[in-house]
C-alpha cells in the first residue's frame, strides 16, 4: 500500500481520537503530524488506532500506530505523532 494511504489513515485516526474529547460545538485540524514508516504496509488489511496522549483547551496530542493484517498476524508498519487543534463554535468545519 503506498505511504500516502497509510499516512491517510493514519492521521483520520488520530484525529478521531482526539475529536472524541471535544466540545460538541467544535471541529478538529491536524497542526502537525510526524510519521515514521517502519515497515511495508503489505497484507490483507491496514488497521489504524489513534490514541490520546494529552487533551488541552486549544491543543491536543495524539499517537497513532498502523499495522498490516495477515491470516490474524499483525505487522506494525507506521508510528505516529501528531498535534491537533480545537476549532470551537466551529462544528460546521
Amino acid at each position: 500500500m503506498h505511504a500516502g494511504i497509510v499516512s491517510a489513515i493514519i492521521d483520520s485516526a488520530g484525529g478521531y481520537a482526539g475529536y472524541t474529547l471535544f466540545p460538541e460545538d467544535s471541529s478538529v485540524l491536524t497542526v502537525e503530524f510526524k510519521l515514521n514508516l517502519v515497515a511495508p504496509a503489505a497484507g490483507e488489511r491496514l488497521l489504524a488506532e489513534g490514541h490520546v496522549v494529552k487533551s488541552g483547551r486549544t491543543l491536543v496530542i495524539t499517537r497513532g500506530e498502523v499495522h498490516a493484517q495477515t491470516a490474524g498476524q499483525r505487522t506494525l508498519v507506521a508510528l505516529m505523532q501528531q498535534t491537533l487543534i480545537v476549532l470551537h463554535n466551529r462544528a460546521d468545519c
